[in-house]
């Protein structure tokens, strides 16, 4: 099954005192699904989770200017479709020229979509169609990317690029060592 992610802050789709269950605060779509021309940026995966989702996570890290915890969301492509949300490929903003093909943009965004949106994603949620990255995961990934040739280090922005490097000198190398 395919899969379009997006990355949130969790916090901010938790349940709040004063909102009833299945409720959405309005922060968490002014924080989360703010728009741009009217579209939104997601990155197409493949599920069950760990490679297609750790690609995301990739794109988005290098895309980055700072290497932070991630959450991510996933939504099923046809569930987009089926709510009549358009999705259009663009290029995605990342030095993985593998990935950059995997980003696609809602389009044709009004209010009555965008509340679709943040249903499906509220609903995704609460089906734990989601997953935290420690800033260490996060780290992990990029430099797994970099040591699998994906990337080299001196595409990064200079902030991922100076804590990637202390990541990489960091680990130990020779016999034995993973």
């Amino acid at each position: 099954m395919v899969y379009l992610a997006r990355k949130i802050t969790r916090a901010k789709w938790e349940s709040r005192e004063g909102f009833a269950a299945g409720e959405i605060p309005a922060d968490a779509v002014t924080a989360d699904l703010r728009t741009t021309g009217n579209t939104l940026s997601f990155w197409k995966c493949e599920l069950p989770p760990e490679d297609g989702i750790r690609a995301v996570v990739l794109a988005l890290a290098t895309g980055a200017d700072r290497i932070d915890r991630m959450d991510l969301v996933w939504v099923a492509e046809d569930v987009l479709h089926a709510q009549g949300i358009a999705l259009h490929p663009s290029e995605g903003r990342t030095p993985v020229a593998s990935l950059r093909g995997q980003h696609f943009d809602l389009i044709q965004l009004d209010l009555g979509r965008l509340a679709k949106v943040a249903t499906l994603l509220a609903q995704a949620l609460a089906r734990h169609q989601q997953r935290r990255f420690t800033r260490k995961e996060v780290i992990q990934i990029v430099a797994e990317a970099i040591h699998h040739n994906l990337l080299s280090v001196s595409e990064l922005d200079p902030g991922v690029r100076k804590e990637i490097e202390s990541a990489i000198a960091a680990k130990p190398s020779g016999p034995g060592c993973r």
